[in-house]
């Protein structure tokens, strides 16, 4: 995996450690939040024009706030209806697949208490895919979360330890849901991204032959196949761009297709970010969008690269566009309120916090940049 990016130097005393949390395709995001916040914007050294685009707005019913909401007063009856709606849709279009993604995307969180709780659910209701499935994204996010985003040789080995327990135990429960909902494409991508993690080839290829046969007109399916093409997993952007251009066989049945095209610009783009090199950094992600369209992991990483620049009003713009295409992501969120706070924006860093909180545990970031906000707030008042 790659490096974190290297944070922005801050004022010693003045802000809060930056973020560390880990996404499995989108890295670390190092913004200083200074309380002086007085420094200058550097400006967009690149320019931001875009051709006219074709915006294909999921259409999103599912709130992970409801969601989770649902899971604690132990209504399970009500979930298996939810879940069983989304996954019908799905069937009957696949433009509905990322609606029942984002409504999975709930449980990835690090309280134990919704492992137990969904224990509870899978107790009450064996037969529910949707609870099967529930644990399966719960224990592969603890997983993905306990080795964390560094090299292979530079994690120790006690991480990639725990993280098999997690995917093991994630493993397990995820097969069930597939066998109760075979089209589940959930959790073909679950398992296909374990297997990218445990660098498993012949249970990946195993995986990708029957994922692509069964439902071959899932984007999440696809975009996970993407990750493990990338040079960074072992492949290279010739693999790549090779599996975009035959998946654009399937556009018409799928207009989320389309974004696969611009996936090999976006992970240059990412890494010469990550080189430092943001200005080429800027025009390869642009370029991203242009080909692919309106896809929110694009402008996910060049927000994080308009924010290692000081160009944050450009990076609020993009983690805004990321948020309505895929949204309560606390990877983005925790990164947008850094960013408010750069901007002087106090009052709007709080709700953030508010939907990251409910699926992390606030830790010595967030809790400073609450205080932090909470003080402006007041003295803005």
């Amino acid at each position: 995996m790659v490096e974190h990016r290297p944070y922005k130097p801050g004022v010693a005393g003045s802000k809060p450690a930056p973020p560390t949390r880990m996404k499995s395709s989108i890295y670390v995001f190092g913004i200083a939040i200074a309380v002086v916040l007085g420094s200058p914007l550097q400006e967009q050294t690149a320019a931001q024009v875009l051709p006219p685009l074709v915006k294909l707005a999921p259409p999103f019913t599912a709130d992970k706030l409801s969601v989770m909401a649902e899971l604690r007063q132990k209504d399970f009856t009500g979930l298996d209806s939810e879940f069983d709606r989304y996954q019908r849709a799905f069937e009957k279009s696949p433009i509905a697949e990322l609606n029942e993604k984002l409504a999975f995307d709930s449980f990835a969180a690090d309280d134990p208490s919704v492992g137990d709780l969904i224990e509870e659910w899978i107790i009450a209701r064996p037969n529910s895919f949707a609870a099967h499935m529930a644990m399966g994204s719960y224990f592969s996010w603890r997983g993905w979360h306990t080795r964390g985003a560094g090299f292979a040789d530079q994690t120790p080995s006690g991480q990639f330890d725990k993280m098999r327990k997690f995917f093991a135990q994630s493993a397990e429960e995820t097969k069930m849901a597939l066998k109760l909902k075979p089209k589940l494409s959930i959790a073909y991508a679950v398992l296909l991204g374990e297997a990218r993690g445990q660098s498993d080839r012949a249970v990946h290829q195993a995986l990708e032959s029957d994922a692509l046969r069964l439902i071959p007109a899932s984007f999440v399916i696809r975009e996970e196949l993407m990750e493990s093409r990338y040079p960074r997993w072992g492949g290279s952007h010739e693999e790549m761009a090779e599996f975009a251009q035959q998946s654009q066989a399937l556009v018409k049945e799928n207009p989320y297709m389309h974004w696969l095209l611009g996936f090999t610009d976006s992970d240059e783009g990412e890494m010469l970010g990550i080189h430092g090199k943001y200005d080429q950094s800027i025009v390869t992600l642009t370029r991203a969008i242009q080909k692919g369209g309106d896809y929110s992991g694009f402008y996910f990483i060049r927000g994080e690269t308009y924010g290692q620049m000081g160009s944050w009003q450009h990076a609020l713009e993009d983690f805004d566009r990321a948020n309505e295409l895929s949204p309560q992501d606390p990877e983005l969120l925790i990164r947008r309120a850094y960013t408010l706070a750069e901007l002087k924006r106090p009052k709007e860093v709080l709700p953030d916090l508010q939907v990251v909180n409910v699926f992390e545990a606030p830790d010595e970031t967030s809790t400073q940049l609450h205080d932090w906000a909470v003080k402006e707030s007041n003295n803005q008042h």
